[in-house]
C-alpha cells in the first residue's frame, strides 16, 4: 500500500487505510509504505502488518500537510515501494486516491504487478490524467454510490461500492447525562465544502432554546467562521475546539443531544456512522455519500445542503420530539453492524482474490 498518509496522521482516507491493513493482515501479508511523522519510528512490525515511513522531511502538524512535503513523498515512497516489490515479490499494490494511484501506476509500468485504487471523495473530472490512471488499474473502489457513478463517467469498468467502516467497540461505554441546554455538535473540516457557516446561521434561526453549537475541527475558514459568529452576536452559544485526537472524539460526541454535517459535497462522511454509534440523532445534507448512509425520517433527517431554514427545522424537531428523535438513534444502531471494519476488509480481500487470479 503506497499511502501518503497513514496513522497517526487521521481522516477518512487514512482511517480507511489503517483498518483495511490491519484487517487484511489477518489473511495475508501487508506492507505500508508512507511519510515520517513526529514521535513514529520508520519501521513497524505487528502480525503480518509492516510499515515503512520514508521521505526528506518529518511531518509535525498532523492536522495540515504542506505541499513541499507531499511533493517530495512521491519519489521516497516509489523507490521503497519498489524495493519491496522485488524482495517481498508482492501480488498487488493497493492506492488509496490519486497521487497513490499515480505511483501505482508508475509501479505497475516497472513491475507488471496491478493496481487498485480507492476513492472517499468526489472529484472533479475534468483531469484527463487523472481519468487514464483510473481507467488503468486493475480494480476501483468506491465509498460510496456517489464516487462510483464518478469512476463510471469517466470511463472505469470494473468497480464496486465498499463504504467505509467504524469501530464500535469505540463507543460501547460512551454515558450520556442530562443537560441544561440543547447540545449540537459537527465534526468536519472548515472548508467552505463542509457548510458549516449554513449550521451556525441555522443555530441562531432556531427555535431550540437554549442551545448551544460544539465544533470540532480545523482549516482555512476557521477565522471567517468565528468572525460571522461575532456578527452574528453567538460567541456565547459556539465554541470552537479545533483539532481533537481521533480517540477523543466519541467522548465529545457524548456531550450532545444532536449531531450535524452540513456538507455542500460529501464522499461519504464516516463522521455519520460514529454519531450514530455514539446513540446521537444525526441531521446532514442530502447529498453524495451521504445518502447511502441515512434514510431519511428513519435513520436521520435529511436536508437541502445549504438550507439554513431545514437545518433549523430539523433541529427542532429533534429538540420538541425526543421519542422521534430515539426512533431515529435505534434504527441508525440496527443498520451499523454491516459497517463492522472486519467485514469491510473482507470485501477489500475478496477483491484481492478475484484481481491476483
Amino acid at each position: 500500500m503506497p499511502a501518503l498518509h497513514y496513522y497517526p496522521v487521521v481522516g477518512g482516507i487514512e482511517t480507511w487505510t489503517r483498518n483495511i491493513a490491519e484487517n487484511v493482515s489477518k489473511k495475508a501479508e501487508v506492507f505500508v509504505v508512507t511519510g515520517r511523522v513526529k514521535n513514529r519510528p520508520n519501521k513497524e512490525a505487528a502480525g503480518g502488518l509492516r510499515i515503512f515511513r520514508t521521505s526528506f522531511f518529518t511531518l509535525s502538524d498532523l492536522s495540515r500537510s504542506p505541499k513541499i512535503y507531499t511533493v517530495s513523498l512521491l519519489p521516497c515512497i516509489f523507490l521503497k515501494s519498489l524495493i519491496l516489490m522485488r524482495q517481498e515479490k508482492i501480488d498487488i499494490l493497493h492506492c488509496q486516491g490519486f497521487l497513490s494511484s499515480f505511483l501505482g501506476f508508475c509501479l505497475s509500468v516497472v513491475t507488471r504487478v496491478p493496481y487498485i485504487t480507492t476513492v472517499q471523495r468526489l472529484e472533479k473530472k475534468r483531469n484527463p490524467l487523472k481519468n487514464f490512471i483510473y481507467r488503468k488499474a486493475a480494480f476501483c473502489i468506491a465509498a460510496s454510490s456517489a464516487v462510483k457513478k464518478n469512476f463510471e463517467d469517466i470511463g472505469v469498468k470494473k468497480v464496486a461500492v465498499i463504504p467505509n467502516g467504524v469501530d464500535l467497540s469505540r463507543f460501547e461505554n460512551i454515558k450520556r447525562q442530562p443537560r441544561e441546554k440543547f447540545i449540537v455538535i459537527t465534526v468536519a473540516r472548515l472548508e467552505k465544502v463542509k457548510g458549516v457557516e449554513y449550521l451556525i446561521r441555522a443555530l441562531v434561526d432556531t427555535r431550540c432554546q437554549p442551545s448551544e453549537l460544539m465544533v470540532i475541527g480545523d482549516g482555512s475558514r476557521r477565522k471567517d467562521l468565528e468572525n460571522l459568529v461575532k456578527q452574528l452576536k453567538s460567541e456565547d452559544s459556539v465554541e470552537f475546539l479545533g483539532e481533537i485526537p481521533n480517540e477523543k472524539i466519541p467522548f465529545y460526541l457524548a456531550m450532545a443531544d444532536c449531531f450535524v454535517l452540513p456538507s455542500i459535497q460529501e464522499g461519504f462522511g464516516i463522521v455519520v456512522l460514529e454519531a450514530q454509534a455514539a446513540g446521537l440523532p444525526v441531521v446532514a445534507s442530502g447529498v453524495g455519500g451521504i445518502l447511502d448512509l441515512i434514510e431519511d425520517q428513519k435513520t436521520g433527517l435529511l436536508v437541502e445542503p445549504g438550507n439554513v431554514g431545514q437545518i433549523s427545522e430539523a433541529l427542532f424537531k429533534i429538540q420538541s420530539n425526543p421519542d422521534f428523535a430515539k426512533m431515529l438513534v435505534e434504527n441508525a444502531k440496527n443498520v451499523l453492524p454491516k459497517y463492522n471494519w472486519q467485514n469491510i476488509a473482507n470485501r477489500v480481500y475478496d477483491i484481492y482474490q478475484k484481481v491476483k487470479r
